[in-house]
């Protein structure tokens, strides 16, 4: 079992629930088509002091590491490589996650974090995808499952829902998920009493009362360990729908409005809560492709984001190694996203 499998099938034993990540090797639902893993870390590199790399100065380009989800990862393989390196990165983190078991990272290791000049951003308080998500098939009136397009929300049994396409809103809660020939369904606790039409669109997301509580309280809760917490990261590159709203009203910046279209954020166009961020897992970018991104923030004037997840067995320790090596040799300045955002004059 791969480290990726082994996160979430150790996730679904405590919540007594299917996972709530991905499967290994699943892609966020709206980062692009997937890629085939690759072995190639690119080429071998001398040590740093031995390349007389030229003196860096104060108007470099900036680049902003990113991880998701708080997995120990983060502390025993990420963060002793950002410490060779001397350069911080960002980790966004789930409160309810936090020390539930040893595949996630516990608030000593957060704090640990924090002090050595990593920026913690809130995931929302249990990995839930605070975007909406279409339905594939329409749902009538009688029913108690629907069908969509993907089951983010299925996992999280007693949680209150809207579904709507456009003429009508109807309320449900959540009573757990399943799949059959028709697709993957949540199932919900009482039936239906409209029909939805799938054509219209329609769609379903959490209440916006309980958007916000998802939102104030991941926010409150990693703030009560002493953090300052300026960051949000959407789970699953779900963005769409009412939260894109809502965030802004709780948090001064998003790495993941969007991704798979490059990470690089123009600075004169800077939207903080509306950055796109690239990943460096091995089946998202190929070598080639990160030495061309850190050449292109390194010449023009954009922000550079990168992200990944430590618990992928696409993100191997090398991958990270090769990243910030090649952000080093253009002379980029790695920081967190706050200090990038205050350098710019977009925080105090």
């Amino acid at each position: 079992m791969n480290r990726r499998s082994a996160l979430a099938a150790g996730t679904a034993a405590i919540l007594g629930i299917g996972g709530c990540f991905r499967p290994s090797g699943s892609s966020n639902d709206d980062d692009g088509p997937e890629r085939e893993p690759r072995d190639d870390d690119g080429p071998e590199r001398e040590p740093r002091d031995e390349r007389n790399a030229p003196e860096r100065t104060g108007d470099s380009g900036m680049v902003v590491f990113t991880y998701d989800d708080g997995a120990i990862e983060d502390y025993t393989m990420t963060y002793p490589v950002h410490e060779r390196y001397d350069v911080p990165a960002c980790i966004g983190v789930c409160p309810d996650l936090v020390q539930l078991s040893d595949d996630f990272l516990d608030p000593n290791h957060v704090g640990e974090l924090h002090d050595a000049g990593w920026e913690v951003m809130s995931h929302t308080n249990r990995h839930r995808s605070v975007g909406r998500i279409l339905l594939e098939s329409d749902a009538e009136v009688g029913h108690d499952r629907i069908y969509v397009q993907a089951n983010r929300h299925g996992d999280h049994v007693g949680d209150p829902l809207v579904l709507f396409d456009g003429e009508r809103t109807v309320e449900a809660t959540v009573a757990g998920k399943g799949s059959d020939d028709k697709g993957q369904y949540i199932r919900l606790e009482e039936p239906i009493d409209q029909p939805l039409d799938a054509t219209n669109p329609a769609y379903v997301r959490y209440t916006e009362s309980f958007l916000r509580t998802i939102l104030s309280d991941s926010k409150r809760r990693i703030e009560d360990w002493g953090i300052d917490v300026t960051g949000f990261v959407y789970p699953y590159g779900r963005t769409d729908g009412l939260a894109e709203s809502l965030v802004p009203e709780y948090y001064d910046a998003v790495p993941n409005y969007r991704t798979g279209v490059g990470g690089i954020n123009p600075i004169d166009d800077l939207e903080p809560t509306q950055l796109h961020r690239r990943y460096i897992e091995t089946d998202r970018s190929t070598p080639d492709e990160i030495e061309k991104f850190m050449a292109t923030v390194a010449s023009e004037d954009v922000l550079g984001m990168v992200g990944g997840h430590s618990e992928y067995d696409t993100l191997p320790a090398e991958r990270i190694e090769f990243t910030i090596e090649t952000a080093l040799d253009h002379d980029l300045r790695i920081v967190t996203l706050q200090d990038a955002l205050t350098e710019l004059g977009y925080l105090d």
